[in-house]
């Protein structure tokens, strides 16, 4: 039961996703996301950066870099999950919980994701 609720969640919050792009709110957090991608990209193929299991980017190891770019990205995540978690009047943690399965699922082969146990590995 508790699955296909967060099933349920996550098909929603993928449509208010896509809804909300088209708000200033959404258009504003997606550009600055949408420009970042690319240096979120090349620290993930490098293997600094990971999905972590609370759907925020994190250090894999003790390697930073560009943390104004995680900070930002993981800015606006929060943003995000606050915003449909009020808006489907649920908690942020649920909110957190379905977009970190749903990033695992969508990370690169080769790329760090973190488990439930808090464990990195390579998907």
């Amino acid at each position: 039961m508790r699955h296909h609720n967060i099933l349920k969640l996550s098909v929603l919050v993928i449509l208010c996703l896509m809804v909300s792009g088209q708000t200033a709110f959404g258009q504003g957090i997606k550009e600055r996301m949408k420009k970042r991608l690319p240096v979120i990209a090349d620290l993930k193929t490098k293997g600094i950066i990971g999905e972590n299991n609370q759907g925020y980017l994190a250090y894999v190891g003790k390697t930073k870099a560009r943390e104004e770019v995680i900070a930002a990205e993981n800015k606006d995540r929060k943003a995000i999950y606050t915003y449909f978690a009020k808006q489907q009047k649920t908690s942020v943690g649920v909110v957190e919980q379905v977009q970190a399965k749903r990033k695992a699922q969508k990370a690169n082969p080769g790329e760090y994701i973190q488990n439930p146990a808090g464990q990195w590995v390579r998907k």
